[in-house]
């Protein structure tokens, strides 16, 4: 953490590697631009059966919408999305 931290960014120990799954697709940390503060609670909202229905329903609309090979949605659309997923 502290290399990270020399490097300019905030580290944060968000668990172990059995845990890590708490910051994937489908879950409120992933893609949902929370902050250093917020973050334990993301983590704590974290549910893997949910998520994985979240992360099946965000890849079904980018499937949806940018199926073209080569096509990929910009930043501020996949961070909406992700965001809507635990509005």
């Amino acid at each position: 953490m502290s290399l990270v931290e020399d490097s300019g960014f905030d580290a944060y120990y968000a668990g172990s590697l059995a845990e890590s799954w708490r910051q994937q697709c489908g879950t409120p940390c992933y893609c949902t631009e929370v902050t250093l503060e917020s973050l334990p609670q993301a983590l704590a909202d974290a549910d893997l059966a949910r998520s994985r229905k979240r992360q099946d329903l965000c890849f079904a609309v980018y499937e949806e919408r940018f199926g073209t090979l080569g096509t990929n949605p910009s930043r501020d659309y996949i961070v909406q999305l992700s965001k809507l997923l635990f509005s």
